[in-house]
Parts: structure tokens; sequence; C-alpha cells
């Protein structure tokens, strides 16, 4: 057994899926070896093994058909993809006796995987934390009095996040703000003092016994607002429980990490965000991959380490959902976990769903620094003060946040739009002879 090996496996040499399917069943081809030739013989041929190839063909069809159905065609260029992977969608075991390094994750695009599993853990982790407050669970911020002098102590005490997407936010009185894995409900307690009575803020967690300590102090921090629009809703990052075009801001604090399936969670984020909106989020990220049997550890699964994506791989998982003009808001330097360096990153994304193909209608835009030159995400090159022609989709986008601060679209009409350096911030200032 020691010595054997699928690739000296009889009658399927050539074949690619032998390494998806083990060679078949191993059992199975020995009885059947034995009784047909009266040989022992551990690599024996499978005698049901191109069933087992078609089964695996039709699983894989499956799971691209379905990669490729989500793929989200309404913002950014549609460029190739891979629809799946080796390894995507795989969820880990955290048994103690796995914690051991391995060098691949055997089959993972073709076995289904018990996703539950890390739900599981995290709400038994925090079901805990709920109870019991852990003062050194994740990164603790120190929120300033001012910000949260209407929550309750109790409140503030089963804070466990790693950032303060909500003061990153600048949210804005009457917006509709959604916080993702709220907790104990401090950010949306936060946020209801920024939107004000005219605003909307719903908070989504799984955890029951967080989501009862946020509702049990909902009236108190309202009898000291004076006024009610926090809501909190029981549901997963994965499958959030709102209807589309729904939020003017989404947060989450110290969560994404948790999900054992990111790029759903942030597929689920664009879909519910309006057009325009924006997302803020502050979570752990690793320096680089972290090892198997860290991301497999319960422990670690609870104290947002062992999900923890490289701050690469968690820009370019959200730029694949769709996201526009990502920027670091902060980025600090947390812990060191057997030598592998882990960060507290706030990011911030636009949403901007194109509505139809671009045309080219004699549209100009003209960078006005303070770089040389800048590339969008789309490869669009604009050089400093030098008038470019873009199509209807770009300069639909750069009208808005967070590229109308640096840009003036020179319309066919004449018409500028965005402010000049220096100049009125009226829309129908004149474009000068220089841009069009």
């Amino acid at each position: 057994f020691r010595g054997a090996s699928v690739r000296a496996q009889a009658g399927i040499n050539g074949d690619p899926f032998k390494y998806l399917t083990g060679g078949g069943d191993m059992e199975r081809a020995f009885f059947d070896h034995l009784a047909r030739r009266g040989e022992v013989d551990i690599l024996a041929e499978d005698p049901h093994y191109s069933m087992t190839v078609e089964l695996v063909k039709d699983v894989m069809w499956e799971t691209a058909t379905q990669q490729r159905a989500a793929l989200n065609h309404r913002a950014g260029d549609d460029v190739p993809r891979i629809y799946h992977a080796m390894g995507e969608g795989a969820v880990l075991s955290s048994r103690e006796e796995d914690h051991r390094p391995v060098s691949t994750l055997h089959s993972n695009c073709v076995l289904s995987f018990d996703v539950e599993q890390p739900r599981r853990v995290i709400r038994d982790f925090y079901g805990k934390a709920a109870q019991q407050p852990q003062a050194d669970l994740c990164c603790p911020v120190q929120y300033d009095l001012q910000e949260t002098g209407h929550i309750p102590q109790e409140v503030l005490d089963r804070f466990y996040g790693c950032g303060s997407p909500i003061l990153q936010a600048v949210v804005r009185p009457a917006e509709t703000l959604v916080d993702l894995g709220s907790g104990g409900g401090i950010d949306c307690f936060i946020a209801a003092r920024k939107v004000g009575p005219e605003g909307r803020v719903i908070g989504i967690d799984m955890t029951d016994e967080m989501l009862a300590v946020a509702r049990h102090y909902r009236d108190p921090v309202a009898r000291n607002l004076g006024y009610q629009v926090v809501e909190f809703r029981r549901g997963t990052l994965e499958k959030i429980p709102l209807e589309d075009d729904f939020a003017d801001v989404i947060t989450s604090n110290c969560v994404i990490n948790l999900s054992p399936d990111k790029p759903r969670v942030f597929s689920e984020m664009w879909r519910i965000l309006k057009d325009h909106g924006r997302i803020v989020l502050a979570d752990i990220v690793s320096e680089a991959p972290l090892p198997f049997h860290l991301r497999a550890n319960e422990q670690l699964m609870g104290e947002c380490i062992a999900g923890a994506l490289t701050e690469a791989g968690f820009l370019a998982a959200l730029e694949q959902a769709g996201f526009y003009g990502l920027s670091i808001l902060n980025k600090v330097y947390w812990k060191e976990i057997q030598g592998h360096r882990l960060y507290s990153v706030t990011v911030r994304g636009f949403k901007y769903e194109k509505k139809s193909t671009g045309v080219c209608q004699g549209e100009r835009v003209i960078y006005r620094g303070p770089f040389k030159a800048v590339i969008d995400e789309e490869g669009h090159l604009f050089v400093r003060n030098e008038p470019v022609e873009i199509c209807t989709d770009t300069a639909a986008r750069l009208k808005h946040s967070p590229y109308a601060a640096e840009f003036t679209i020179c319309e066919p009409d004449g018409r500028a739009v965005g402010p000049l350096a220096g100049e009125s911030t009226n829309q129908n200032d004149v474009c000068t002879p220089a841009c069009c």
C-alpha cells in the first residue's frame, strides 16, 4: 500500500480524471480482480470506473454552470474567467488529528462540503462571547465617548471588532445603512445617531445570543436618542435577508473572515447595495496565505485568524464581485501567529451598475491630478490635464464618488460636469477650449 500510486493503475494511465476519482473504488476493484482472476492486486481496475468518471463530469458541469450564472455581468468588463478551480469552496476539517501539513486538498472540485460545520463553530464561539464578554477577543477598538455615550456599557463590553468602519464611512443623515455581522449592535447604534430620525439601520447576524443582546438594548438606545431607526434580522452573510438595491452604505467589522464562502458574501453585498452606494469593511488579513493547520483550527476561526484572506486576495475578491474605486482607509499591525503576520485593514469600495453597452458620444474627461497619470480598473489611462474620449458607461461612473473629485467631464454640448480645481462647483460650468 505504501508504494502504490494511481499513476501506475492499469487501464487508466492516460485518463486525467484518475486524479479526481482516486482511480475508482479500491476495495471493489480489489475483490472483483480477485474473484475473476484469483490474483491479489491493490491497483486493479474498478469495473465501474467509467460510471464514476461520468458522475464526476456531471458534478463539474453543474458546479461550473452555477458559477457562471453567479458571475456579475452588470459591473466591469466581461473578461475570461475560470468558473471553478481546484480547492475553491473547500471547507477544511477542524478535527485536532487533522492539524498536520498536506500538499493538496484532494478532489475539491468534485466533493461536496458541509458548509454548516464552520457556521456551527462560529455560532457556538460567539454565542458564548455574547453571554460572557471576552475583552481579548479580536483586536477591540476604543471608540470615543462622543460616539458611544448613548450606548449601554453592556453592549460596549461585547464589541469584538477590529476597526471603526461606521466612522470612516462618513454616514450621512437619512441614509440606509446595513451592518453585516452586527453582533451586540454597537456599530448599528453608532450609525443610528448619524443617519438621524429620517434614516434607517439594519443589523444582520446569525448568532441568536448576539441578536438577543442587540434587541434587548435597542429600545434603551432609542430612548437616549429620542427616535427609533434600528432593526436586527437573523441571517447569514452568504444569503442576506434584504431586497436588491436596498442600502446606501454597507459596513462590517471583523466578520467576513468568519465566512466559509467569501465570494458569495461580496456578491450579496453588491446585490443589496444601491447604485453608486459604498461599502466600508474592517477585517483581518494576512501577509501571506496561512497554512492548513492554522486555517483548520476551531479556536483560530473564532479569533478572526483562520479565515483571513491575504490583503491582495481580499481586494481581488471585491473587484471580482464588481466593486470599483477600492481604497485602503486604514491598515495597522495586529499580531503574529507562528511566524505569520496579520493586519487589521479597512477597505472602501463603490458599486456602479452598467445599464447598457457603452458608446462614444463625444464625451471627454480630464484628470486634474495630483499624479502625472492614473489607470482605472478597466485599463483606461488618464494623463494629467490631457482630454481623453470616453464611452457613456465610463462617463457615468466618473461622475460619482470616489472619482468625481479628481475628474472633469466635458459633455458633447460643452458643459463641464465636476468642479474645476479652484473654481465654481456649478454643474453648468463651461468646458475650456483645451478639454474639447
